[in-house]
């Protein structure tokens, strides 16, 4: 039931993580135009917003493992 343990500590952690960072930038690089050898390229930057119910409920799910792993135990 260790598994189960180690489940459960790393989701309390993402969704306190979750909690802490609510938008996580990704970059992308993106071809415009290609005319012969020569390419013109965009950098883009798309933000993702983490909603704080996700975190919250990852903190939740966690906390259920961690309290059903250790009673396995």
């Amino acid at each position: 039931m260790k598994g189960i343990l180690i489940a459960g500590i790393a989701l309390v952690v993402l969704g306190i993580a979750a909690l802490v960072v609510n938008v996580v930038p990704i970059h992308h690089q993106e071809q415009v135009a290609k005319i012969g050898p020569v390419t013109i390229n965009s950098q883009k930057e798309t933000d993702y917003v983490i909603p704080n119910y996700v975190g919250i409920g990852a903190i939740v799910v966690g906390v259920a493992l961690v309290v059903v792993g250790t009673r396995r135990a």
